[in-house]
């Protein structure tokens, strides 16, 4: 389970370094990277589901509160959000 935490928090890095705009790293920095310690092996699983479902416009949206998350994912935004 160790192994599994810390391959979901590399897969999470790598993705949230990535995204292809400067605007979406440094969110997804705030958001994401400097929280990972925090999340759980769900949590960690929740957020790499997110990542396969949605694009990144989709999730900048939601972080900035333009839009509403799906179902889904409403817990771990919360989280996201609310940290």
């Amino acid at each position: 389970m160790k192994k599994d935490i810390k391959n979901n928090r590399k897969k999470i890095i790598y993705r949230c370094s990535y995204t292809g705009t400067k605007e979406t790293d440094l969110l997804y920095k705030k958001f994401f990277l400097e929280r990972l310690d925090n999340f759980n092996y769900s949590d960690l699983n929740q957020i790499l589901d997110m990542f396969q479902d949605l694009s990144d416009p989709e999730i900048f949206n939601i972080l900035i509160n333009k839009k509403k998350p799906p179902v889904k994912f409403k817990k771990i935004f919360n989280k996201l959000i609310n940290a």
